[in-house]
């Protein structure tokens, strides 16, 4: 019965948008977006601006809320193509600062011709920013009581009880926005700035969460399409409509990257410090952790929670991985091994709260509130917080590193609000132009299958592969210059296409 509702809603949205979109009816054309100088230090030298949206889209001339972009012109005005839109994913990441990171977004060739936007999603950053709690110090003491990867009962209790106060706190004082966060919003906002700009038709990047954010513009607005790249994807799909399912297969991602990690850690020999059955170490060390905290010299107190976060993390960027390895070889050895054997090394283990956003603001988490507002909005979980330790030990028998922890990190959204202003699907419309889908074989929080299933869902794209490794492509000359063709002529790699990563995973010292 929900999917019938949330679809006979979708297509009253499609009717609504299709009188609402300038093109057809140009009595209602969108304002353009007006750019100054922007004013925040960390954003010198770039083009701010915010923009008006409807805070309720079916009701477009009711209540507004505000979106904040930046934007980096086009190196060459006189051949400028258009606007590419990039978002970073999360749900809960600020846009803005991607401006920033112009050069590892796009190759020269496009940033001359196009003006590279960043935003702020709605309730994020600096667009009307949601907020939970009144100050860090009241979120970090909940934070604090819930455990990432909770295994007694006690653990499982509080972490229950603060995930509940959570969410209550977010209903208490969210405001508006509480029940008008959903990705479906969000892309109706996109489709104003779209026309804001100036364009007749969408260029975009997502990242992540991002991938969602195109798909989903993809089929509310197919024939407004003219170059996305989805990066890093989701099962849309699946996410939407089978969520759980959906975390157990992240789980799994996660479990393959490290797996990836371990295998190419003992093929590098000495350029890897934590090699010589590195699985068989990584899972006597985890499993040491989960019997209880350990005191390592140089790190101090290590628990099952540091261990999982961290090596989370590290699967994100290839890069980290020789560092990862030493400091993993240090906390082995630091349990099982003769500490004082230990040759001097540089290493940490990073114990951090959830993420603060990148602005200096007074309250650091909005990030991590909206991240909430959207998935709970998004994508239906089991309403009854009692039923989450059992999924658990599902999740965990199949996925032993990161199971645990994934059946309770939105544990939160079984007492979140019924959203009704939702997207899911259908998925298959054809879109004007086709629609590029970026997937590494290593990505852990968006493991390679749900590129594929991305891909087959929509109506109308490609698969570009990336044999590497971390969240999204990376170190890759190959996949830029598809981008390039992409973005700017509209190419798509053939069926099959797989590119290298240049970077190896552990480089021969």
């Amino acid at each position: 019965m929900r999917r019938l509702a949330v679809q006979a809603a979708a297509a009253l949205t499609l009717v609504t948008a299709a009188i609402a979109v300038p093109g057809a009816a140009a009595a209602t054309a969108a304002p353009a977006i007006a750019w100054s100088a922007c004013t925040e230090p960390t954003l010198a030298g770039f083009q701010c601006a915010t923009y008006e949206v409807p805070l309720d889209h079916d009701k477009p001339r009711g209540a507004t809320t505000t979106i904040a972009l930046s934007r980096r012109p086009a190196d060459n005005p006189a051949a400028k193509i258009g606007t590419i839109f990039v978002n970073p994913g999360g749900p809960g990441g600020a846009g803005r600062g991607m401006v920033r990171s112009a050069a590892r977004i796009a190759s020269p060739e496009v940033l001359a011709r196009f003006d590279l936007v960043g935003f702020d999603p709605r309730g994020i950053g600096a667009s009307d920013p949601v907020q939970c709690f009144a100050t860090d110090e009241e979120a970090e003491a909940l934070f604090a009581r819930m455990k990432g990867v909770p295994l007694t009962k006690a653990e499982i209790s509080e972490t229950l009880k603060a995930n509940w106060e959570y969410t209550e706190a977010c209903k208490k004082n969210m405001g508006p926005l509480l029940t008008h966060m959903s990705t479906l919003n969000v892309v109706k906002d996109l489709d104003l700035l779209r026309q804001g700009a100036g364009d007749s038709r969408l260029n975009f990047i997502g990242y992540s969460y991002g991938t969602l954010i195109g798909a989903t513009y993809a089929n509310l607005f197919p024939d407004k399409v003219r170059a996305v790249i989805i990066d890093g994807n989701v099962d849309p799909d699946q996410r939407t409509n089978h969520r759980l399912a959906n975390k157990f297969d992240r789980a799994g991602g996660f479990e393959i990257a490290l797996s990836g990690f371990l295998a190419e850690c003992d093929k590098a020999g000495p350029a890897c410090a934590f090699s010589g059955g590195a699985r068989g170490k990584f899972d006597r060390l985890r499993d040491r952790l989960r019997q209880g905290p350990a005191e390592v010299p140089g790190l101090g107190t290590v628990t099952i929670d540091d261990l999982t976060g961290y090596i989370g993390q590290i699967l994100y960027n290839v890069a980290n991985f020789p560092a990862a390895a030493e400091t993993l070889e240090v906390l082995h050895e630091g349990i099982f091994g003769d500490p004082s054997a230990l040759r001097t090394a540089a290493v940490e283990l990073p114990k951090a709260p959830p993420a603060r956003g990148w602005l200096t603001d007074a309250y650091s988490y909005t990030g991590n509130d909206s991240f909430f507002a959207v998935n709970c909005a998004d994508a239906p979980l089991p309403r009854n917080p009692k039923l989450y330790p059992a999924f658990a030990t599902v999740f965990e028998k199949a996925h032993p590193t990161f199971g645990r922890s994934e059946a309770f990190s939105e544990v939160g959204c079984a007492n979140w609000p019924i959203i009704r202003e939702a997207y899911d699907g259908p998925w298959n419309r054809r879109t004007a132009q086709t629609v590029l889908v970026v997937n590494p074989t290593y990505d852990p929080a968006t493991r390679y299958d749900f590129g594929v299933r991305m891909t087959r869902q929509l109506g109308n794209a490609r698969l570009l592969t990336l044999d590497g490794f971390g969240h999204t492509s990376n170190y890759s000359a190959c996949v830029t210059s598809w981008y390039t063709r992409y973005l700017l002529n509209g190419e798509v790699p053939p069926k099959g296409t797989r590119c290298t990563q240049d970077r190896a995973p552990f480089p021969a010292v």
